[in-house]
């Protein structure tokens, strides 16, 4: 194990620090089951029928808390952490099972899912402390069971992701065999059928298809075995082409339907497709799987929790202008609050898993191998630990993605090589090298995806990435990005609070004119801000779009709304009263426009929580 940590810095560090004074550090206040304890606990009080699913959500909060606590550097909170997971590491039966009794017990397909969930969070403090007491257990959690038909099942299959994991740090070839027989009996299940066929709809829940997603690629590196890698890469080329949405998240209304702006995306989704991401991007060595993380971190991942981390959605979209308890327009939760920011808006999953996305963000930063140093992704951090037993650290000064000009502040004793991802989106590049022995490696394999510069003695590098206004199309509309945001016409809108004064559930409402059309026949323009913070009163980086009023464009009310049940198939939801939700684009024959064109600003997405992400398009 590399002896490196990650520091994060700027508004890295702060957004952290509000994560533990908001819904990370006080999770109970989204209630039950979070308000109780489960993993660990000899009896555990349950209310649900599945007795294995509050073990699932709170080992969510469980994994994002460990690794916040770890980046902040926190004793305190550290050996909070410690507190959550040994009770149940020693509480293992005679086989070295883990977990109470009933879940094993429970025989429906996902009785061993919650492990995959908490074994994360034991290995992310096995990454803290390297206490070998932590391995043990889990090694004999797996051996002492090796029940591969179990295994196999639907979602129990992500835990060979645990299995290997546990392989890379013991070599015990038993996990190895264990996980492989695991997946490749598996191979039949509906589930890898969904992800693996690339021209066949992927018909399934989004958290399950990105955890099965990443499993080829981890076996790939374990075994050599292209072929397991390929089934990843499938997997993923699938979501870019039919399920990737403006924010950067794939669809996940509970299923995958298609890549409309109108479709939602789950939070749990952000969480899972990032996690599963950043191993292919570490094991392809391919910067497209970051581009693609870090669009959907920074977009619809801070895009779907409010500013102080108090409440989140469980349903977010690209195009939202009224949020309350009846105005979600996802085709699962038609005319409910599931798009509402609330401490618990839906159900458990969303206030357990949004615990994980930066934590993960920021510890998938960085790689290191042998004598290089690798960052994917951008962030202001600081990266430092030994090689051949000699310190180095790398500062990343910046406020990406804010702005793309970073600094690489290197001091090595050491020689190493960096390697610095070059973004799809990246148009060119400028920057300059001072000081110690560096030099820009060309001609390389590497050119065109990193800039490698091999460095002996300190260094300071620095590099900006030149980006374009790319203006997108979906479904007769345009949305607008630049580097790896994406603007909104956003607003902080009017907002309405209830139930817990500190952490209050809300209904938000526009007060601002939001329906509008943009004149893409007029160049937008870029405007940098002097802020690094995720508020909409920030001083901000904008877009400024030529724009005319749509006169007919407003809030659509309806009694009757056509949308899907859990098998999702077609029905009729009628209302008592009508129901008020954010309307689809209006068709281009029927827009009533404005005579006057207006100059209309552009904000990052993560920062409006009322936003009109996609717009309608004028046509000359």
């Amino acid at each position: 194990m590399n002896n490196v940590k990650v520091t994060p810095r700027g508004w890295l560090l702060e957004y952290l620090q509000t994560q533990m004074q908001g819904l990370t550090g006080h999770i109970e206040k989204a209630g039950y089951p979070f308000d109780r304890k489960f993993w660990g606990e000899k009896e555990p009080k349950n209310q649900n029928s599945r007795f294995w699913w509050p073990f699932e959500q709170t080992a969510y909060h469980i994994d994002g808390y460990v690794r916040a606590a770890i980046l902040l550097g926190d004793e305190e909170m550290i050996t909070k952490a410690a507190d959550m997971i040994y009770p149940a590491l020693e509480s293992a039966d005679e086989n070295g099972y883990i977990g109470h009794k009933r879940i094993k017990e429970a025989n429906d397909n996902c009785e061993y899912w919650p492990h995959v969930v908490f074994f994360r969070a034991c290995l992310a403090l096995y990454s803290y402390n390297h206490d070998k007491k932590i391995i043990s257990a889990l090694t004999a959690h797996y051996l002492g069971n090796p029940d591969t038909e179990a295994y196999s099942k639907i979602r129990n299959v992500y835990n060979v992701e645990i299995m290997l994991a546990l392989y890379d740090i013991t070599g015990d070839k038993r996990l190895l065999a264990l996980a492989v027989e695991s997946y490749e009996k598996g191979k039949d299940n509906i589930v890898r059928n969904a992800v693996a066929r690339v021209n066949a709809r992927a018909h399934i829940h989004g958290v399950t298809y990105n955890e099965y997603a990443k499993l080829g690629a981890l076996l790939y590196r374990a075994t050599g075995k292209k072929t397991y890698l390929s089934d990843s890469v499938k997997a993923y080329e699938k979501i870019r082409r039919r399920y990737l949405l403006p924010g950067g998240c794939c669809s996940s209304s509970e299923y995958m339907l298609d890549n409309s702006y109108y479709e939602t995306y789950e939070t749990c989704d952000i969480a899972d497709m990032t996690w599963s991401l950043h191993y292919l991007a570490e094991i392809c060595d391919e910067p497209m799987y970051s581009d693609i993380v870090e669009k959907c971190v920074f977009n619809a991942g801070i895009g779907s929790v409010t500013e102080d981390f108090r409440a989140l959605q469980y349903f977010s979209c690209a195009n939202q202008i009224i949020l309350d308890r009846t105005s979600s327009h996802c085709r699962f939760e038609t005319g409910t609050k599931a798009m509402a920011y609330a401490p618990m808006p839906f159900t458990a999953c969303c206030p357990g898993n949004v615990n994980r996305i930066i934590p993960n963000y920021a510890l998938s930063m960085w790689s290191l191998k042998g004598s290089t140093v690798t960052a994917r992704m951008y962030g202001p951090s600081e990266y430092s630990g030994e090689i051949d037993g000699k310190a180095f650290s790398i500062t990343q000064k910046t406020t990406y993605p804010f702005d793309l000009k970073i600094t690489f502040e290197v001091k090595t004793v050491a020689p190493i090589t960096l390697r610095l991802r070059v973004p799809g989106w990246c148009k060119g590049s400028g920057g300059a090298v001072k000081g110690g022995k560096a030099a820009l490696l060309r001609g390389n394999k590497d050119d065109g995806n990193f800039m490698s510069f091999a460095l002996e003695g300190d260094a300071e590098i620095t590099v900006e990435f030149i980006a374009d206004i790319a203006q997108r199309e979906n479904r007769g509309g345009v949305y607008f990005e630049r580097g790896p945001l994406v603007y909104s016409l956003g607003m902080k809108g009017e907002r309405h609070t209830s139930g817990d004064a500190d952490f209050p559930a809300y209904e938000m409402y526009a007060n601002e004119k939001w329906n509008y059309a943009a004149d893409t026949a007029c160049k937008p323009e870029f405007t940098a801000g002097r802020d690094a913070k995720w508020t909409f009163d920030a001083d901000l980086p904008y877009i400024t779009v030529n724009c005319r009023e749509v006169q007919n464009y407003t809030l659509k009310k309806a009694k009757k709304i056509r949308c899907v049940n859990w098998k999702y198939e077609p029905r009729t939801k009628i209302f008592d009263s009508p129901i008020t939700i954010t309307p689809r684009l209006p068709q281009k024959k029927h827009m009533m426009l404005a005579e006057e064109s207006v100059r209309v600003r552009l904000y990052p997405y993560g920062a409006c929580k009322l936003r009109m992400t996609v717009l309608p398009k004028i046509e000359k």
